[in-house]
């Protein structure tokens, strides 16, 4: 398995990839390949150098997308999306991804994790803390 930077060309089998991993019972999303192409494009042009693609036998079986802002003194990387081949997890890919954005031991990352699936676990795992001051809020607003 490779990590590379994805680039433009890489972004039809990666929103096809979010497509089919979303679409799983645990997320249950419905997304199409235009949206998503579209949706992963925006965070490729942002901070491409944050974006990457895990690679074997030439199929994109992995991504992370994320993009670095100055928080205070540091730096923080967010992380986007990371997605994985539901028959390629638990070999590594996605611990790769993410170390694929560190540019060193102390980087920052903050993300949002469904609850219903393996990820918030995983990310448990990873030394991630689901406490702090901030909490995740989502609606519309209606005036």
């Amino acid at each position: 398995m490779q990590i590379i930077n994805c680039k433009v060309e890489n972004l039809e089998d990666c929103a096809r990839l979010l497509v089919r991993v979303y679409a799983e019972p645990q997320y249950k999303e419905d997304w199409n390949e235009f949206d998503a192409h579209k949706y992963l494009k925006r965070f490729l042009d942002i901070e491409p150098n944050l974006c990457f693609i895990a690679i074997e036998n030439n199929i994109i079986i992995g991504g992370i997308f994320a993009y670095s802002y100055p928080w205070h003194s540091e730096i923080l990387v967010y992380v986007q999306e990371l997605f994985v081949d539901s028959n390629e997890r638990k070999k590594g890919i996605a611990k790769s991804l993410l170390k694929s954005i560190c540019n060193n031991e102390n980087t920052k990352i903050w993300l949002v994790a469904n609850e219903n699936t393996g990820a918030s676990e995983f990310y448990k795992k990873l030394g991630f803390k689901k406490d702090g001051p901030y909490k995740f809020n989502y609606g519309a607003l209606s005036f």
